[in-house]
């Protein structure tokens, strides 16, 4: 079994728990209980919503390459709410009609990851350590390549696309997955950081995936910035690139290497940085060796987008 077939098998015992559990708080003849319960549940859910989802510290907490399914907890809300409405008095048809949909719905939401099939892309004619997209669903897999090639790993479009679970796009989760298959047994780890600025310029000195929603009202309308809106979109950061700049490139096949300054980064409404490191923070060779290839690139004539 995969690591995505063992995730669902836990996330789908932790469903048939929290169902379970909700059935007996409903039956529970306390009814100071049942509310105190249902109410530090709710309060949880809104914790878990407001500080937890879709965050990079997710990946703190539970390090596995599953976590794009491991880290959906919603639907294990879902059910033990749909527990304690079975548990209730109400016995009109609307209870088992409204139990039944989100339960389907729960069920859905915790696998629609694995749903599909991701984008064929074309074979690399020439194996670059840079990777350009050969689809136009696959800059976050095209840009995974990169780091990892960059890293001595060997990897493939085609390969990282499967295992960032691309379909018409690439969640930041996925991506997250990709890596930690492939660094598996290596001398690297996977870190993910919440998008900052002044932290990217800062430690920018290793190579690493930025992947990113760009407000595109940010440019003028002269501008050739080639975002679009409400779409994500990845590039691999290289290194500085004069003064408060940072060398990236891009894989769409218009642009390249290029420089993102603060007229850039200012677009960006939200984003993560996934990293690859060392397990062990002494280890320095293994980060030199990524820093001169990374500058080699960003060094060049580099080609401005903006």
């Amino acid at each position: 079994m995969n690591d995505l077939t063992v995730a669902i098998i836990i996330l789908g015992f932790a469903i048939q728990a929290c169902l379970l559990g909700g059935f007996w708080i409903g039956r529970c003849r306390s009814r100071r209980l049942r509310i105190a319960v249902q109410l530090a549940a709710l309060l949880l859910m809104i914790v878990y919503a407001s500080c937890l989802w879709n965050r990079p510290v997710l990946t703190q907490l539970m390090p596995a390459s599953s976590l794009i399914i491991l880290a959906n907890w919603l639907p294990l809300w879902g059910t033990f709410f749909v527990g304690i409405y079975v548990a209730s008095k109400d016995r009109s048809y609307r209870r088992p009609v409204l139990s039944v949909l989100t339960l389907l719905l729960c069920v859905y939401s915790g696998i629609v990851p694995t749903l599909g099939t991701s984008p064929r892309c074309a074979a690399d004619l020439v194996r670059a350590d840079l990777q350009s997209q050969t689809t136009p669903h696959t800059c976050s897999p095209a840009c995974a390549v990169s780091v990892l090639r960059l890293h001595g790993i060997e990897a493939t479009e085609n390969e990282l696309a499967e295992l960032c679970l691309t379909r018409q796009g690439t969640h930041w989760l996925g991506l997250y997955r990709g890596l930690m298959l492939k660094t598996a047994g290596s001398a690297w780890t996977v870190v993910v950081e919440p998008f900052c600025e002044a932290e990217l310029i800062r430690s920018s000195s290793t190579p690493c995936v930025l992947s990113v929603n760009v407000d595109t009202k940010c440019f003028g309308a002269r501008r050739d910035h080639g975002f679009r809106q409400n779409v994500g979109h990845s590039v691999v950061c290289l290194g500085r690139s004069g003064h408060g700049g940072v060398a990236v490139f891009d894989p769409s096949p218009d642009f390249g290497v290029e420089t993102w300054d603060h007229d850039t980064f200012r677009a960006v409404e939200s984003g993560v940085v996934l990293r690859l490191v060392p397990p062990n923070s002494n280890d320095q060779r293994a980060e030199k060796m990524t820093q001169h290839l990374a500058k080699r690139y960003a060094s060049g004539n580099l080609t401005a987008r903006l």
